[in-house]
């Protein structure tokens, strides 16, 4: 069986008394502006060693940027070196050719 519901029970929404547009207290006055308190100069902190994550950030970003430097020279000495195998291989295949 479904769900038993009071008599007159409904879901549209009822307009809220307050809901007119009008205020429903009387308007105050308005306040005056907000001045902020002077405040008391703060006495200065010696600055101890500085371990923070923007230099561990800092020192990954350096290692990145090797081990890319790294692997592009070690990937262009191998293209060189392969490149000078087939070369003295194919010149080996033309001696034995004449």
């Amino acid at each position: 069986m479904g769900l038993a519901y009071p008599a007159g029970m409904s879901f549209v929404r009822k307009p809220r008394p307050y809901s007119s547009g009008l205020p429903s207290a009387p308007v105050s006055a308005p306040r005056a502006p907000w001045v902020p308190k002077e405040k008391a100069p703060r006495p200065a902190r010696p600055r101890g060693p500085r371990s923070s994550w923007a230099g561990a950030v800092t020192a990954l970003a350096g290692l990145g940027a090797l081990l890319v430097l790294v692997v592009g020279l070690s990937g262009l000495w191998n293209a060189v070196a392969r490149d000078w195998q087939f070369r003295s291989a194919a010149a080996g295949v033309l001696d034995v050719v004449r």
